[in-house]
């Protein structure tokens, strides 16, 4: 078989793994109850990807630094983390729980410890009276008003006690191992990196000393034997993620170098570190840490674990490398063992995307993988915005304790109109349940909205998605799902023929009202993607109206494939309000000329996207553009900053003067406008009217425009229900 290196058992340290596959630590915020005890939701949902097949399951970040750091607490003591620190059982049940039903499937499993969030926690905490801590004086991430001020020597050695204490306690809890978690700018790779350790005095002015003391306040408590797998980025690149300029303006020109991190690496490693996963960059270029779709497959692994790997060889060190980055599909996690890059692979969100990744590659049912799209809208954003990890394209991924797939009491005859992402899992899920279905699509293929993205190269993993989405959709038409192409469902052809009728019709485009606006060629985003994204002849100069995640991706597609001028109007104050850090980040990296999918820098846009924020185009005439702009406006392409949700109160922001701005004049010869969608609920409604079906759904954007995520979690439940 052709991945059978995937599936050669393993050792690290004293632990054994029936394969070389690790899931990444992934999950568990809000799943565990306010005072840290785990939750049926973090239990069912590791024991979910233990029995696909994963050997090694890792948890997610479990702090170990209450009192100490501020940022893992809310209101009242309470917390959104595991906990088990200290020396109590209230909280070691769960545990208990999660190890038995992991170890059922002989899946090992380790716990993920960490000091804490540091500078990248919330600045509430300081807006509710509280200090917060850092290695040295630094700023917080989200509101660099904020300062964050030294941890005394006392408080670290404190939490070196409790790391000892935590780890003991999740050994005899059943854990199989260690996962120290210093790396990506958190409170342990603070105090580990010259970026933000810049103590003169005291024991911890030796960046390694926080790292080595845990190790062996671990080792002491819990024998030679318990392993330990240490996690960290050998860089954080961010003077090759921003130039010179940038790097030494914005980070002081500091950063752990890649030779300094693969000395780290050996130092932990003769203090009696087992395994390495190994990455690089931090917050501050947040798009290594958590890929998005954007990046070619596995971006880094060579460069990073592959490095580690061949240097503990030229030091005869025995440790085991464990690779990650954007491995989802098969054939790139292989290459990395083929290669010897690395000793294991580490998938995350492949994981939560399909928890049976393992056992269908084992079984070669390859096709049968629902691909995860890195859209990162679920497993991430969710819980920034205050829930737990999702999945966009798996409605149970979170939900392991309530969602299940029943058969239905009652066999109806179901007709889903629309074959997106919606209508599809509105047709599966009906079938798998037992009832007759009818799925139409106005189209000669399956995907919706989403195909209309795939011809630009940077939606590869979409295009990947949607190919094993047709191909699942299709065995179930050789089972008796019914499915009926390049048809246009009409309210009178089903009135009266059908139990139940799901809507799932998606929503159309709309063009805004715009003084002159036909005096130049223009389109529609989505008319625009749907004709292949051609321009018209001799076109140089393009605008694009919407500085959304759509009209970004599309403005960056033109610059890079057509080498046309490219200039984004929005009139918000920032580009793609409300998307993920990690996507938004690396996308305003690649628009301002800073990086690339590829991420070798020979490919970077010869000249940045011209954008203005906070700016209204007013009127056309001829082939100029007349604009609106605030004087006051930000800097767009500030991908090292974030935006922070609108519940979070930044007492620093700073507002716009109303009134107080200047007109522009631009030069266009295209206009692309991608000013949003309105949803196309009209059968909807003509169905209602005419009482056509006892049983009559909305979902997905023609109810509510949205997200992926949105989509499919709307038509699960809606199916899972009938």
């Amino acid at each position: 078989m052709a991945y059978d290196v995937l599936f050669q058992p393993g050792s690290i340290g004293t632990c054994t793994t029936k394969n070389r596959i690790v899931m990444a630590p992934m999950g568990n915020i809000n799943m565990a109850d306010p005072i840290g005890r785990p939750l049926p939701k973090m239990i069912e949902y590791f024991i979910e990807r233990a029995r696909g097949g994963t050997g090694l399951l890792i948890t997610g970040l479990i702090p170990v630094s209450f009192g100490i750091d501020p940022t893992v607490s809310e209101d009242n003591d309470t917390t959104y983390f595991p906990r088990i620190d200290g020396s109590s059982r209230t909280r070691l049940a769960g545990f208990r729980d999660l190890a038995a039903g992991v170890h059922a499937f002989d899946c090992r499993l380790f716990i993920q410890l960490t000091a804490g969030l540091g500078r990248v926690g919330s600045p509430e905490a300081m807006l509710k009276g509280k200090i917060l801590k850092s290695a040295s004086w630094n700023r917080n991430f989200y509101v660099p008003q904020i300062p964050h001020i030294p941890l005394s020597d006392r408080q670290i050695k404190k939490m070196v006690k409790s790391f000892g204490q935590a780890a003991i306690n999740a050994k005899v809890s059943g854990f199989d191992g260690v996962h120290l978690h210093g790396h990506e700018g958190y409170m342990m790779d603070q105090l580990t990196s010259l970026p933000w350790n810049r103590r003169k005095l005291g024991r911890y002015r030796n960046r390694f000393q926080f790292a080595l003391d845990v190790v062996n306040e671990i080792k002491s408590m819990c024998g030679k034997d318990f392993p330990i797998i240490y996690r960290l980025d050998l860089t954080q690149a961010l003077q090759a993620s921003y130039g010179d300029r940038i790097f030494k303006r914005h980070f002081r020109g500091m950063e752990r170098t890649l030779e300094e991190g693969l000395e780290f690496c050996c130092e932990l490693a003769r203090a009696g570190v087992e395994g390495f996963d190994v990455d690089k960059g931090c917050y501050d270029n947040w798009f290594y840490p958590h890929p998005p779709a954007y990046f070619d497959d596995i971006p880094y692994v060579r460069d990073m674990a592959g490095s580690l790997k061949k240097h503990f060889q030229s030091k005869e060190i025995n440790a085991q490398v464990i690779a990650v980055g954007k491995m989802g599909k098969p054939e790139a996690a292989a290459q990395v063992l083929e290669e010897n890059w690395a000793d294991y692979v580490m998938l995350g969100r492949p994981l939560l995307a399909d928890p049976h990744w393992p056992n269908k590659v084992r079984e070669g049912r390859i096709r049968e993988i629902t691909h995860c799209i890195g859209d990162q809208e679920a497993c991430i954003q969710s819980f920034i915005m205050g829930g737990h990890p999702c999945c966009a394209v798996n409605p149970y991924t979170g939900f392991e304790d309530t969602k299940k797939l029943e058969p239905a009491r009652q066999r109806k005859k179901v007709a889903v109109i629309g074959g997106g992402p919606a209508g599809c899992e509105a047709a599966r899920t009906a079938f798998l349940r037992g009832h007759e279905v009818y799925l139409f699509e106005k189209e000669a293929a399956l995907g919706g909205q989403l195909r209309l993205s795939i011809n630009m190269p940077i939606k590869h993993d979409i295009k990947r998605y949607l190919e094993n989405l047709q191909y699942q959709i299709d065995l179930l038409a050789e089972q008796g799902l019914s499915i009926e192409y390049n048809h246009t469902a009409s309210a009178q052809e089903l009135a009266g023929k059908y139990d139940v009728i799901i809507c799932c019709s998606g929503l159309r485009g709309s063009i805004p009202a715009l003084e002159g606006l036909e005096s130049i060629p223009h389109a529609e985003v989505r008319d625009f993607l749907r004709s292949g994204g051609e321009l018209p002849p001799n076109t140089q100069k393009v605008t694009v109206i919407g500085g959304g995640l759509v009209g970004c991706e599309v403005a960056y597609t033109l610059a890079s494939q057509k080498g046309v001028e490219v200039t984004i109007v929005e009139k918000q104050a920032e580009l793609m309000t409300g998307v993920v850090h990690a996507n938004r980040a690396m996308m305003l990296w690649m628009l301002a000329g800073m990086g690339s999918p590829s991420d070798s820098g020979e490919d970077v846009l010869p000249r940045p996207v011209q954008a203005y924020t906070s700016t209204e185009a007013v009127k056309v005439v001829g082939k100029q553009i007349y604009l609106k702009a605030h004087r006051q406006r930000t800097d767009p392409y500030t991908p090292w900053r974030t935006l922070i949700p609108e519940n979070v109160h930044n007492p620093f922001a700073k507002k716009l003067k109303p009134g107080d701005t200047e007109d522009i004049v631009i030069d266009s010869d295209f206009v692309v406008l991608a000013t949003g969608g309105q949803s196309d609920n009209s059968l909807y409604y003509q169905l209602m009217a005419q009482k056509a079906a006892p049983e009559i759904y909305c979902v997905g954007d023609s109810q509510q425009p949205g997200r992926v995520w949105e989509a499919v979690t709307s038509a699960n439940e809606v199916a899972r229900s009938i």
